[in-house]
């Protein structure tokens, strides 16, 4: 994953709220942001882990 956009939208992750959730964990941080598209982002450690949609796919 690029770690510093969405991977549906590319939307910046630097642009996005630092609103949702943020958790401590045992490798450290875990955060929970929505981005402008809806999805929601997985962020271990300012890292992009996942997200709930995958790439939009041009039709």
């Amino acid at each position: 994953m690029n770690d510093d956009r969405c991977p549906r939208c590319q939307w910046p992750l630097s642009d996005l709220l630092h609103g949702g959730s943020s958790h401590p964990v045992a490798a450290g941080r875990l955060d929970y942001r929505r981005c402008v598209c809806g999805t929601w982002l997985l962020i271990v450690n300012g890292a992009l882990a996942g997200a709930t949609r995958g790439p939009k796919i041009a039709s």
